[in-house]
C-alpha cells in the first residue's frame, strides 16, 4: 500500500512495497568483525610509529602552579613532551562539536589543562616515546605543582551560595541575557506555555516530587584512541575511532590553527560509542606530538583513563510538579531541571527540556533548565542525552497521579497524549507523531491484558526524542559487473552501512549484496555530520536514495541514447532497463 501525506506531498510506502528495505540481509561488516579482521583505531600501525601516553591530574579541582617536563624529556627513548602551551594561541570563538557547540578555549583546555585541573583525570601533559613502557615511565618524571581547591561534584553543591567557583570568567546567562554574575550556573532558560499558576489552581490533585540521577558512563568496549602523522608537506592525517570524522577534522583545524583542507581524518571501526565517541580527547595530543617528532604517534586510552578522562552522561537534580482534574485532564506541569555539564558548559539540559513533557498535550506548562558546571569530566552524549533523565522524573509523577486518580496508567496517558497539531511547551507543533497509536497498541496487547502472576509487576512509561537532521553525503559508482560502490561519510555504528546500502539497492532494483559500501576519509566524500542524534539511517539513507535516483536516471538516459528512443518511454525495475513500448528493448546493469 502506498499513500500520500497531503501536507508534505511525501510518498509514504509500507513494507509490502519494498523488496530490500525491511529484509534482514547479512551485514556487510559482519564477517570481518566476527573473524577478527576488522581494523579498529588501536590496530593501526605505521613505520616509525611512536607511542603516546597522557599525564592526568589526581585532583578534582586544583590550580596548576607549574609543570616541569625536563626530567621526562631527558629519559632515553622519549621523543617529545607537550603541554597546553604547545597549542597555537588563537582567538577564542564558538566551534561546532557535532551535536552542540562550545568555546574554543574550553575545548582546548579540556584536552590539555592550562591553568586549572577541573576533574580527576584531567589531561595535563602528553609524552611520545619509542614504546608504551618508556612513555609510562616518563609520565612519572613530570613534576606538577598543584594548589588543591575545594571541589563541587553535584548541581546542588555547585549552585550553593558558598560554592567553589570553577571558572572566574564564567558568568550566568539568564534567559538569554548576560547577568555579569560569576557562578557555576552557565545558563538558565525557560519554556513557557499558557498560565501555569492558573492551571495548578484549577487542579483537583497536584503531585510534586524531587529526583536525583547520577553520572553514568556509556561503557563502550573500545577505549578512545587516535594516531596522528604530520607529514612533511604540512598536512595532518589522523586515524581514530569516532562517530564523526568531520567533527574531528574541524576540531583539529580549529585547535591547531589550520585550514580544514590541511587535515585528513580516516575513521576506523568503532567498538561502541552511544554518543561518547563524538568528542575528541587524544587526537590533538597525538597531533602535537607528531609535529614535534616528525613521526606518527598513537595514543590509546586505558580503561581507567576512559572512565576518568572522557565524557559520561550528566547527573541531574529535578523537581517535577503536575496537576490534574478528577477526570484525568492534566491542567498544568512544571519541570525544574539542573544538569551537570561537567567541567565546561554544555549539559544536555536543553534537549531534556525539549523532551520532558512533549508526549502530552498540555495547555499550561513551564520548564526551567539550568546548565551547571561541576568538577567532573565534560559530559558527552549518551543515547538521547537528557531525555532519559527527564522521562524518569516526569513519568514517575504521571504514574503517581494515575494511581491516586484510580485510572489505568495507559488510559491516563491517552487522555492527555500529544497528537498531530499539539504544540510542544518549547514551541514546535507536531505533525505526525504516533504517540496515541503506540499507547493504544500497548493497551490492546495481550501481554498488557493478561493477569499478573504473584510477584510480577508491570510498569508503563512513554518518552520522546527527535531527529537532529544535519547534512550527509554519499557517492555511487556503477561497476562493469553491475555491482555498485557506495562511499559514505557516516561512521558505522549498529550496521548503518548496510541499512544505507539497502536504500541504494531498493532504488536500483539490485540485491543489497551487489552494493559495496565503504566508510571513507574526509578527503573522499562530502561533509557528513555525526553518527548520532537519531539521524544516520534517515539522513545518510536519504543521501544514498538521492544518489541512487541520479544513477538510475543516468542509466535511463544512456539507454535512451543507445536505442535512440525517448527516455520517458523507459523504465528500470529489478535492475533491468526496458521500453514500455517495445518489449524487445531490454538491458541489465550486469
Amino acid at each position: 500500500m502506498t499513500t500520500i501525506d497531503n501536507e508534505s506531498n511525501v510518498v509514504l510506502a509500507t513494507n509490502t512495497d519494498f523488496k530490500v528495505v525491511g529484509t534482514r540481509p547479512v551485514r556487510h561488516d559482519g564477517t570481518d568483525k566476527v573473524t577478527g579482521r576488522a581494523l579498529y583505531g588501536a590496530d593501526y600501525d605505521a613505520s616509525g610509529l611512536l607511542h603516546g601516553k597522557i599525564l592526568r591530574s589526581p585532583h578534582a579541582h586544583a590550580l596548576i602552579k607549574s609543570v616541569n617536563t625536563s626530567k621526562a624529556e631527558s629519559l632515553d627513548g622519549v621523543k617529545a613532551v607537550v603541554t597546553a602551551s604547545d597549542f597555537p594561541q588563537v582567538a577564542d570563538k564558538t566551534v561546532a562539536l557535532g551535536e552542540d557547540d562550545t568555546k574554543l578555549k574550553w575545548l582546548r583546555d579540556n584536552i590539555l589543562a592550562s591553568d586549572k585541573a577541573l576533574y580527576g583525570g584531567h589531561a595535563i601533559a602528553g609524552v611520545a616515546a619509542a614504546n608504551p613502557h618508556i612513555a609510562e615511565e616518563a609520565l612519572k618524571l613530570i613534576e606538577v605543582e598543584y594548589e588543591v581547591l575545594p571541589a563541587v561534584l553535584t548541581t546542588q553543591e555547585a549552585m550553593a551560595d558558598n560554592a567553589s567557583i570553577l571558572h572566574k570568567s564564567l558568568t550566568t546567562q539568564e534567559l538569554g541575557e548576560d547577568t555579569g554574575v560569576v557562578s557555576n550556573v552557565a545558563s538558565h532558560f525557560q519554556h513557557v506555555k499558557g498560565d501555569v499558576a492558573k492551571g495548578f489552581a484549577e487542579a483537583d490533585i497536584v503531585k510534586e516530587r524531587e529526583f536525583n540521577t547520577t553520572t553514568v558512563h556509556q561503557g563502550y568496549i573500545e577505549p578512545h584512541n587516535g594516531t596522528a602523522f604530520w607529514s612533511a608537506d604540512g598536512r595532518l592525517h589522523v586515524w581514530c575511532s569516532t562517530q564523526g570524522s568531520f567533527v574531528v577534522r574541524d576540531s583539529l583545524a580549529d585547535l591547531l590553527d589550520l585550514p580544514v583542507s590541511m587535515v585528513r581524518v580516516t575513521p576506523m571501526e568503532i567498538g561502541g560509542g552511544f554518543g561518547g565517541k563524538i568528542p575528541i580527547y587524544v587526537e590533538p595530543v597525538a597531533a602535537l606530538l607528531s609535529k614535534k617528532t616528525g613521526a606518527p604517534v598513537k595514543i590509546v586510552m586505558s580503561r581507567k583513563e576512559t572512565f576518568e578522562g572522557s565524557g559520561p552522561t550528566p547527573g541531574s537534580y529535578m523537581k517535577i510538579k503536575i496537576g490534574a482534574k478528577r477526570d484525568g485532564t492534566i491542567t498544568a506541569a512544571h519541570a525544574w531541571m539542573a544538569m551537570e555539564a561537567g567541567a565546561y558548559p554544555g549539559s544536555p539540559v536543553g534537549a531534556a527540556a525539549q523532551c520532558v513533557f512533549s508526549t502530552y498535550d498540555l495547555e499550561n506548562a513551564l520548564i526551567d533548565g539550568y546548565d551547571v558546571v561541576v568538577n567532573k569530566p565534560k559530559t558527552a552524549a549518551y543515547r538521547a542525552p537528557g531525555a532519559p533523565n527527564a522521562a524518569f522524573g516526569a513519568e514517575q509523577v504521571i504514574n503517581e497521579l494515575a494511581e491516586e486518580l484510580q485510572m489505568d496508567p495507559i488510559e491516563f496517558r491517552l487522555k492527555n497524549v500529544a497528537v498531530e497539531g499539539t504544540r510542544r511547551p518549547d514551541g514546535p507543533t507536531f505533525r505526525r507523531i504516533g504517540a496515541k497509536e503506540v499507547l493504544e497498541a500497548m493497551r490492546d496487547h495481550p501481554h498488557y491484558q493478561s493477569k499478573k502472576q504473584v510477584g510480577q509487576g508491570r510498569g508503563v512509561a512513554i518518552g520522546f526524542w527527535f531527529n537532529i537532521g544535519f547534512d550527509s553525503a554519499c557517492n555511487i559508482a556503477v561497476n562493469s559487473d553491475g555491482s555498485v560502490n557506495l562511499t559514505e561519510g557516516s561512521t558505522d555504528i549498529g550496521g548503518s552501512r548496510t541499512s544505507i546500502a539497502m536504500h541504494a539497492a531498493e532504488v536500483l532494483g539490485i540485491p543489497v549484496e551487489d552494493v559495496h559500501p565503504s566508510v571513507v576519509d574526509t578527503d573522499t566524500v562530502g561533509f557528513t555530520a555525526v553518527t548520532g542524534g537519531s539521524r544516520t539511517t534517515f539522513a545518510t539513507g536519504w543521501a544514498a536514495y538521492e544518489a541512487a535516483q541520479d544513477v538510475k536516471q543516468q542509466c535511463l538516459d544512456r539507454a535512451a541514447s543507445i536505442w535512440d528512443v525517448d527516455v520517458d518511454g523507459l523504465q528500470m525495475e529489478d535492475g533491468v532497463i526496458s521500453s514500455t513500448a517495445d518489449s524487445e528493448l531490454k538491458m541489465t546493469l550486469k
